[in-house]
């Protein structure tokens, strides 16, 4: 099995590879990985890939079919059985490697975890292209998978949603030390983000609802964790908020979910955010946007919701929710009970296991 990834920095399509890339080799499997766009930096800006075979293959930019020829040499030389690629750029070399220079009988499997970031023709074209010749094209969400069809970036889909470990959040306690790392009150409410800087996560709308905060309810604390292109940015236009903290990175993430009171995610659109689903296994009362596959996530109907919705691109929304939310321990309560509750249905077990049959 060979997985095609661009990179290995923090996010949930990065994890769900590596998650899944660990659990075959556990399982006796010959689980590869290669990435092409940025290489392994360190594990203060990436993911690690220890314990999974691993080579970078540089690609230059635009189309570049001298890429996909060494892909092709690199699949004679191991041949794989199947090549699992991530989103659209890997779906195309993949399958030019396939086509063009290899004749390796290998699968192709195409898993898209987010919304192609190319919007020219030419790149809808190649990923039409190259999604028309996979064996099995994935969403994570049924959002997603309508969003894919409906543009024409594949005529074919199935959805595997992502999951998360259901057993880690139960074997770790909340740290008494993050209050004290980011010299939090112990009776402030504590509000934690967790995303990477991308004008696509809206940072800059928590921060209007911080800023918005900040006086009307001093006793709410925003922890925003993630590095990114704009976490500059970001950090300097919030540089006079006395109730906002950032964190480049923390793994794992779960006692620091563990030690919220509100998850919060703001983002203009997301398909499955593993973030969020292991808020609810921690089950942390959460406020987000409601925007692509979150509604499925959380509940479609609001009035059985497992989190408060707003609308995207609205701080005062936002700034109103987490106030009311902050405000009523009861709510909290119900809440985070729902969102542990409906994390149930998001089990990593039952996505390898779906995995597992299509790998099959």
């Amino acid at each position: 099995m060979l997985h095609l990834l661009s990179g290995l920095e923090i996010g949930g399509k990065e994890a769900a590879c590596l998650r899944l890339a660990r659990r075959g080799i556990g399982e006796g499997g010959d689980h590869r990985l290669v990435v092409f766009d940025t290489d392994y930096r360190s594990s203060g800006v990436d993911f690690d890939p220890a314990g999974v075979p691993y080579q970078f293959i540089p690609r230059h930019g635009g189309l570049d079919l001298g890429f996909a020829r060494q892909i092709a040499r690199h699949l004679k030389c191991i041949r794989p059985g199947i090549i699992h690629a991530y989103n659209d750029t890997a779906a195309f070399y993949a399958a030019a490697a396939l086509k063009w220079g290899n004749p390796s009988s290998a699968k192709l499997v195409v898993a898209f975890h987010t919304y192609p970031s190319h919007s020219s023709l030419g790149a809808r074209l190649l990923t039409r292209w190259g999604c028309s010749t996979a064996n099995a094209v994935v969403a994570v969400s049924h959002a997603l998978k309508s969003r894919l069809l409906g543009a024409g970036w594949t005529k074919q889909c199935n959805v595997i949603p992502n999951g998360v470990d259901l057993d880690r959040p139960r074997a770790s306690n909340p740290s008494v030390d993050w209050r004290r790392r980011l010299q939090v009150p112990a009776d402030a409410i504590l509000v934690g983000h967790i995303g990477r800087f991308d004008e696509i996560k809206r940072h800059r709308d928590l921060i209007s609802a911080a800023k918005i905060l900040e006086s009307e309810c001093p006793e709410i604390i925003i922890t925003c964790v993630g590095q990114g292109p704009l976490s500059g940015e970001m950090q300097r236009a919030a540089s006079d908020c006395r109730n906002l903290r950032f964190i480049p990175q923390i793994t794992p993430a779960t006692p620091f979910l563990r030690a919220l009171d509100i998850f919060v995610l703001c983002s203009d659109y997301e398909a499955a955010p593993l973030t969020l689903l292991e808020a609810m296994a921690c089950g942390v009362p959460s406020v987000v946007t409601s925007v692509g596959g979150i509604p499925e996530i959380v509940g479609m109907d609001r009035s059985a919701t497992c989190a408060m919705q707003v609308k995207p691109r609205s701080p005062g929304d936002l700034a109103q929710a987490l106030k009311r939310l902050s405000r009523n321990q009861g709510e909290r309560t119900k809440l985070g009970l729902c969102a542990q509750k409906r994390s149930l249905n998001y089990s990593f077990e039952k996505e390898w296991q779906a995995y597992s049959e299509l790998y099959s």
